[in-house]
């Protein structure tokens, strides 16, 4: 498995968010660590720590993620070591 740092944006509306994580699940990556960056109304960013069971649904992620309406996919990068989100540095 493989860890990812995960930035999204996404409509700043309920039930966005549980599309992501549904679709997440799914594809059997584990939610690790998640927070909430900022939000405006409209659009919401949110970062997750996540682990990704294979080759290629690490490759193909971020497209999966925005075939959900509305969400575009900001970063993902690898993660070294399971220090976990508050050790990422975050450019948005």
């Amino acid at each position: 498995m493989s860890l990812r740092h995960v930035i999204v944006e996404l409509p700043d509306r309920p039930g966005s968010l549980g599309q992501v994580t549904t679709l997440l699940g799914r594809l059997g990556v584990d939610i690790r660590q998640m927070r909430v960056l900022g939000r405006d109304g409209a659009v919401a960013t949110d970062e997750f720590l996540v682990s990704v069971p294979g080759v290629v649904i690490d490759r193909t992620l971020p497209e999966l993620l925005e075939e959900i309406q509305g969400v575009r996919v900001v970063a993902m990068e690898p993660v070294n070591s399971d220090s976990g989100i508050a050790g990422a540095i975050v450019t948005v």
